[in-house]
């Protein structure tokens, strides 16, 4: 015969039992099964993404407070890369509900990014301190603001790049010195998490080639970097590119003009001393 305290023993059994399947289930727990499966380090919890002087010149984490959840850390030969949920709180008011981010960081060891700044028309971080710049591409200027603090910026803009913007319309891409944030304006669900970390892993792989190809190409061949067949849009990027580049491009030597200059005045020193012989030879002539 079943007892009272045996059906009260089965109940807290199964209540442990539902809730340690309930718990299991929780977007942090799942994420950190994915960060086991992935090789990477899980926080549930951190104070920053990246390092300090990181943070300070990423214009997208020093606007607004930042909270840091469900934090994936891997580490390759070329970066450290993490995977965040970063809630955003936009104010001080306790009851101003955070924007629920998910975000891509990653901080190279060794090499440096060109500074650009990709943000949606309407996104929240969208102003910018740098120069805006336009592709001249309906599908991006009118989804995008770009900013650019250099000509060296649009190299950025390489036609992988370009294709991931004139079809999505959610895309936030920072680079600053040795580091990057990318994120979708959204927090990723469960079922998309791996997938959001896939395509953030491939966009950064595109800019380590980028980088790596500049290096060994130099400045003088950065034309070569494109591929031979163009559609109509990357042609008008890379003319974009060229037009940017050949503002800044090096100031008219000068040295020529000063030697012309130079020869120019020895040669009236010349004259004035052949006149001034010639009229003491006049002189002399005339008074003999």
């Amino acid at each position: 015969m079943i007892s009272y305290m045996d059906i009260i023993l089965l109940l807290l059994i199964l209540a442990c039992g539902a809730g340690l399947i309930a718990t299991a289930r929780t977007r942090a727990a799942q994420i950190a099964r994915m960060a086991k499966m992935n090789g990477c380090r899980y926080d549930r919890e951190k104070d920053s993404v990246t390092t300090e002087q990181t943070a300070g010149r990423l214009e997208f984490f020093t606007l607004y407070f930042h909270q840091y959840q469900n934090v994936c850390t891997c580490s390759d030969n070329f970066a450290f890369i993490r995977v965040a949920d970063d809630n955003i709180y936009k104010d001080d008011n306790p009851k101003t509900k955070p924007i629920h981010f998910t975000i891509f960081t990653a901080e190279l060891k060794k090499r440096q990014f060109p500074a650009l700044k990709i943000a949606p028309i309407d996104s929240p971080f969208a102003p910018s301190q740098y120069a805006l710049m336009k592709t001249n591409i309906p599908q991006i200027d009118s989804r995008y603001r770009i900013h650019a603090p250099t000509p060296a910026s649009a190299l950025v803009l390489t036609p992988y790049i370009i294709g991931l913007l004139k079809t999505c319309n959610n895309i936030y891409l920072e680079l600053n010195d040795n580091a990057l944030v990318y994120h979708e304006n959204a927090q990723m669900p469960l079922a998309q998490f791996q997938q959001f970390r896939f395509r953030a892993l491939q966009l950064l792989h595109e800019l380590e080639n980028l980088i790596v190809r500049l290096d060994e190409a130099g400045p003088a061949s950065t034309a070569t970097l494109t591929p031979n067949t163009k559609d109509p849009a990357e042609m008008r990027a890379e003319a974009m590119m060229k037009a940017l580049c050949s503002t800044h491009s090096e100031a008219p030597s000068t040295e020529g003009n000063s030697f012309r200059g130079i020869w120019i005045i020895a040669l009236l020193l010349v004259l004035l001393g052949i006149s001034l012989l010639s009229w003491v030879a006049l002189n002399n002539w005339i008074t003999r």
